[in-house]
């Protein structure tokens, strides 16, 4: 499933530049709100408990996955906004 964002008339996300994407990231979520759903998807993401799954790896894969896109957002971030979120990363 590819989800149908509209920028202007079309899907145009390749027109933007790696930097421009991560300063759009960083506007995003150096906001008050944007603090509040980056700590709301670090708690969800596993990032504060541990993602391994005694005997169901296919599980902790899951997990590892969950937290995997946690932290590709934060890669976009400045290292003051991941340091930030409860008890920092």
């Amino acid at each position: 499933m590819r989800l149908s964002i509209e920028i202007g008339n079309t899907n145009q996300l390749e027109q933007f530049k790696p930097k421009e994407i991560e300063k759009i990231y960083q506007q995003l979520f150096n906001c008050k709100e944007g603090k509040i759903i980056l700590e709301d998807l670090a708690s969800m993401s596993g990032m504060y408990r541990t993602n391994f799954v005694a005997d169901n790896s296919n599980h902790t894969i899951f997990l590892e996955g969950q937290r995997s896109l946690f932290l590709y957002i934060c890669s976009h971030l400045g290292s003051d906004d991941i340091n930030n979120i409860q008890g920092g990363i």
